[in-house]
């Protein structure tokens, strides 16, 4: 990959530069010299400034904003997503489905498996329905046996947040046998076998778990995701996270120490152009309260406090979760293995959570928590917490708010807690948490401000663009529906604040990054167009064309998608 440009003196001119300072100012022209702003203000004063050695860009009306901020944005799942199998992602039939796996089968030696991607295309357009597809039906075993006759082949569903439930995945006779699977294998927990009128397996698998278990209960023998593909998928999302102007990114769903080590590795390589603060997930399906207090032990002299920092990495805190016990207890099975998810799948009992995060807080070790509809549960078992470790000045990270009341929004307040919405679930509201029935209740961004608690704005990668979640959180648009969850009650200036510079409170860094301030970090974005002043409608399809980050050029669109070379 082409090596981003050097910080050094850059001035850019002729333009519309959202500073969002304390005066939130608009100015024309900011100046850049290593790797932080020196200059805001009109054409001529910031000019006058360069020197022999400056690099002028004239900005010819485009507009700069400070880099956008992603507060739960899974980067490593976007692009292990290019790098899980044969891409399937054109067909739009059976027969183009089998078509590729005829290819796949011509170039893969006999005997050996062909595993495919999920049918339909990312971020959010995979196949839940079999009307999707040209012949209204899922190839099933057949079709497969016929395309590929030497081979076992399995079509991999998606990660169950990328798409509608059911999550569809396809074996052919081959799979079938390998994994064992046949007349009388029972149907695991939310998993439909679908079977023909003898009885037996059509190779179609209807799972409705969010977290996908098929590969984990059924066919643990399909060939598993190695630590190269999440290395170089990591190396892929790195790129498309930059060109979407990304420049910092808090993934408090937390990660493992596999994931964690191919963000190291990119980060000492100098390759991470992405500022990301990431926390530890820990396996609490897997072991004991013994054995995680001692892995809290271990991992504590690197995540307490601020956190421990390689490049653009630092990593800090730790992801507790209250989620399906029962999906919990089957992915633990295959621990440390983390399929897709990134980060170990967490159902702790509210004992389990209070005493863990007394454990964490003792250590000095921040916790995020993914509330989705469990904050009065969280609530309390924080409040537990603090009642004997104080955590109210420890930012402790509610994720995934999607209701709440004034009540809980000012126990929320008194307990110093950041909350990160993503607003881009109100999209398809009717298969997200309820958000259809809540309405305006819902992703309540406007009530968590005004009663005094941070917000930050995450994307869960699908789609994986701030300016999207941006959007979302004026428009609050329904696609199921047509209609409208509400008004916002935000202002365009409020909702550019939330998608940019508030997220740095969650990497401590509010002081010295965000607004284009003289004296901050020159972390920016360059837009085709003003989201503050185009209609509404055009906000989410806004074209990148640069980002800048610690005064380096990490993404240039004129380059074809490659970041400038010096």
């Amino acid at each position: 990959m082409p090596a981003p440009t050097a910080p050094g003196p850059l001035i850019l001119h002729g333009g519309t530069v959202h500073t969002l300072d304390a005066a939130d100012r608009t100015v024309s022209a900011l100046a850049v010299a290593d790797g932080r702003i020196v200059a805001v203000g009109r054409d001529a004063d910031v000019l006058a400034l360069r020197t022999p050695h400056t690099r002028v860009v004239d900005l010819a009306g485009r507009t700069v904003v400070p880099g956008f901020y992603d507060a739960h944005p899974h980067m490593d799942r976007l692009g292990l997503r290019a790098r899980a199998g044969v891409p399937i992602a054109h067909c739009r039939s059976v027969a183009e489905i089998c078509d590729a796996v005829r290819e796949a089968a011509a170039r893969t030696p006999p005997g050996e498996w062909i595993v495919t991607l999920p049918m339909g295309a990312p971020p959010d357009g995979y196949v839940s329905d079999a009307s999707q597809l040209a012949e209204g039906r899922f190839p099933d075993r057949h079709d497969l046996d016929r395309a590929a006759p030497d081979h076992p082949v399995f079509i991999r569903s998606p990660w169950g947040w990328w798409t509608r439930l059911p999550l569809p995945a396809v074996a052919n006779s081959r799979a079938l046998a390998l994994a064992g699977v046949g007349r009388d294998t029972p149907a695991p927990h939310k998993i439909e076998i679908l079977r023909d009128a003898a009885g037996e397996p059509t190779g179609v698998f209807l799972e409705r778990n969010r977290a996908p278990t098929l590969e984990y209960v059924l066919f643990d023998c399909v060939p598993r995701f190695s630590f190269e593909d999440r290395l170089e998928g990591l190396r892929v999302a790195t790129r498309l996270t930059s060109a979407a102007g990304v420049t910092g990114a808090f993934e408090g769903h937390g990660l493992t120490p596999a994931v964690i080590d191919a963000y190291r590795q990119l980060a000492a390589a100098g390759e991470l152009t992405v500022r990301m603060q990431a926390a530890l997930s820990v396996p609490s399906a897997a072991y004991g309260d013994a054995a995680i207090a001692a892995q809290l032990g271990t991992w504590a002299p690197r995540l307490a406090g601020h956190g421990t920092a390689t490049g653009l990495l630092r990593e800090e805190g730790l992801c507790l979760d209250v989620a399906d016990p029962q999906v919990a207890c089957v992915l633990a099975r295959g621990h440390p293995y983390e399929h897709w998810a990134g980060h170990f799948y967490q159902a702790l009992p509210q004992e389990r959570l209070v005493e863990l995060g007394v454990e964490a807080a003792r250590r000095g070790l921040r916790v995020s928590v993914l509330v989705c509809y469990e904050l009065e549960r969280v609530l309390q078992a924080f409040e537990a917490i603090d009642a004997r470790v104080s955590i109210r000045d420890r930012r402790w990270v509610a994720v995934h708010v999607v209701a709440a009341t004034p009540a809980q929004i000012e126990r929320m307040r008194v307990l110093g807690l950041i909350a990160t919405v993503t607003p881009s679930f109100m999209h398809h509201a009717t298969d997200r948490f309820g958000l259809d029935a809540l309405g305006a209740a819902g992703t309540p961004i406007r009530a968590l401000l005004d009663g005094g608690v941070p917000v930050a704005l995450s994307t869960d990668g699908v789609p994986h663009s701030m300016l999207f979640a941006m959007w979302q959180a004026l428009a609050r648009h329904d696609a199921d529906t047509g209609t409208t969850l509400g008004d916002s009650g935000l202002s365009r200036l409020e909702a550019l604040r939330l998608s940019t510079v508030a997220g740095h409170v969650l990497s401590w860094d509010e002081d010295r990054r965000g607004p284009l301030a003289v004296g901050r970090d020159a972390d920016f974005t360059v837009l085709a167009d003003d989201p503050l002043a185009c209609p509404l409608e055009r906000l989410p399809v806004i074209a990148v064309e640069q980002t800048v980050v610690d005064g380096r050029m990490v993404y240039d669109r004129a380059c074809d998608g490659e970041p400038l070379v010096p």
